[in-house]
């Protein structure tokens, strides 16, 4: 799904999740972001209440690409590291 969210502007009905690992205990674990894919943070649920927190409403599951994308910019935010340009040529899409 491309992102219609015109850059820079926080749309808090949307939700992301980005699946980091499933544990061989059942567990998911995820980052969830609200009105901004690159703004997340890490959760941890046994697989039935992950599957009932996907389908919460304006949730979306990020594309590898976007995810790929996303977890980019913030390690190149948090680590101070420049930003490859095709991320400033790609729209966010998840």
């Amino acid at each position: 799904m491309q992102d219609t969210t015109p850059p820079g502007r926080f749309n808090p009905i949307r939700r992301f999740i980005r699946v980091r690992h499933v544990r061989d205990d059942g567990f998911i674990e995820f980052d969830f972001a609200l009105g901004d894919a690159e703004l997340s943070v890490e959760l941890i649920l046994p697989r039935a209440a992950f599957e009932a927190f996907e389908r919460l409403p304006d949730t979306e599951r990020m594309s590898e690409d976007a995810a790929a994308r996303a977890l980019q910019r913030q390690q190149s935010y948090l680590y101070g590291l420049p930003e490859p340009e095709s991320i400033h040529n790609n729209s966010q899409e998840t």
